[in-house]
């Protein structure tokens, strides 16, 4: 009896964990209007924040044919500060929303670029933007990409 329910808390506090993060990825989306975000159509909700996620992935290597940005080219929607070279990758809370990812891969036209940031505060040494394309059908066909 106590794994049951030692295993419906670690699901549960997984499942907050999981939605707490969405949020803190959503929120930029909704200009920091949290009563905006809570109204919002959940299936809508939920496919933004996997496209977020599903946008960014780091790195030890460049991959092949990607083209090399600074952080410092990064600014944040609201704010309109760049983003430091210090910066630390948190995938679990890197908004794409937060800053201009998508106009910098809208110099791209053909959306197949793949972006690459030297990132050397952080553990992996890349903090790599997936192409539009790319990131479009890892979360519209997600079956089709191993975790």
């Amino acid at each position: 009896m106590k794994r049951i329910v030692l295993t419906i808390m670690c699901i549960a506090a997984f499942t907050t964990l999981k939605a707490q993060n969405c949020e803190a990825i959503m929120l930029p989306f909704f200009g920091g209007n949290a009563e905006l975000m809570a109204n919002y159509p959940e299936p809508k909700f939920e496919w933004r924040c996997a496209y977020s996620r599903n946008a960014f992935y780091v790195s030890d290597t460049v991959p092949e044919d990607a083209e090399m940005h600074s952080l410092g080219e990064l600014r944040n929607k609201m704010t309109k500060e760049t983003l430091g070279e210090d910066f630390v990758v948190d995938l679990n809370t890197l908004s794409y929303y937060a800053y201009n990812f998508q106009q910098l891969q809208l110099q791209y036209p053909e959306g197949n670029v793949t972006i690459c940031f030297p990132t050397p505060k952080s553990t992996h040494k890349y903090l790599v933007l997936r192409s539009l394309h790319e990131t479009y059908f890892r979360t519209e066909f997600p079956e089709n990409y191993a975790k």
